[in-house]
């Protein structure tokens, strides 16, 4: 459930989004209203990923699940296109947190045997929000309210976080780590900067203009300064060792 609300999000508000913006003006920042939850959701992704093997994963996927719901409450009530784009970073900072811990507390539950199947059920979710959510997105903005794209989160939330904190237990025991602080602000700074430049080139400057150079250049400097910080790290967020570590399977 927790993985429907994020994944169901942007589909859902693509279908609304002329109606919003014809309700709330600022047609020039519409992007950004689907572009500042995606890039609060894949900053926050590694970090609250990392977070929850140092410190439990139950603190934290019920922490997305309440910020989630937050941003959304918060999202049906704006009045303005910049209220919403920074209510929806809200809501992003939680889809950080559920998208990756809810797959660590499957593979953590479930047996190896049956992680496939469970992986499967895991998958068709993000099949069914392509489907449904601009359905209902659609249905909800012509029929009732478009503020109701974002409420409807309020109820699936409120279940999933019954669910997890009364019935989810987790082992005690974690691993104490040090938090990469370094690698953490330059994962965010790099990619807050990339969508800066692919927002803002060709709408708000040209492509080839000192502004939009200098935010690929700066992407570029951070992205390769956290890479140098990762490789060096002694727990950093994402280890590029895993990259090396190859799974093979055969089917007979």
């Amino acid at each position: 459930m927790a993985i429907l609300m994020a994944s169901m999000d942007n589909t859902i508000v693509a279908t609304a989004i002329g109606t919003i913006v014809g309700d709330l003006g600022g047609f020039d920042k519409l992007m950004w209203v689907t572009s500042a939850y995606m890039v609060a959701e894949m900053a926050g992704m590694p970090i609250f990923g990392k977070l929850s093997d140092m410190y439990g994963r139950k603190r934290f996927f019920v922490f997305g699940i309440i910020i989630f719901m937050i941003g959304s409450a918060l999202c049906g009530t704006a009045e303005t296109i910049v209220q919403l784009s920074i209510y929806r970073a809200i809501q992003g900072i939680g889809g950080g947190a559920l998208m990756p811990i809810a797959f660590t507390i499957m593979f953590d539950v479930v047996p190896a045997d049956k992680r496939g199947k469970m992986g499967g059920l895991f998958g068709a979710v993000f099949g069914l929000s392509s489907i449904f959510g601009p359905l209902l997105g659609a249905y909800l903005t012509d029929y009732i309210h478009w503020s109701w794209i974002f409420y409807i989160n309020l109820p699936i939330g409120l279940v999933a976080f019954v669910l997890i904190a009364f019935f989810y237990r987790e082992s005690v025991e974690h691993s104490k780590q040090k938090i990469d602080y370094l690698g953490a602000m330059t994962l965010v700074a790099s990619i807050v900067s990339l969508m800066f430049a692919l927002e803002l080139g060709g709408k708000e400057y040209a492509w080839d203009s000192g502004m939009i150079i200098g935010l690929f250049a700066l992407f570029a400097a951070l992205f390769f300064a956290f890479v140098y910080i990762e490789r060096r790290a002694e727990e950093p967020i994402i280890t590029f060792g895993m990259f090396k570590n190859r799974l093979y399977s055969r089917v007979i």
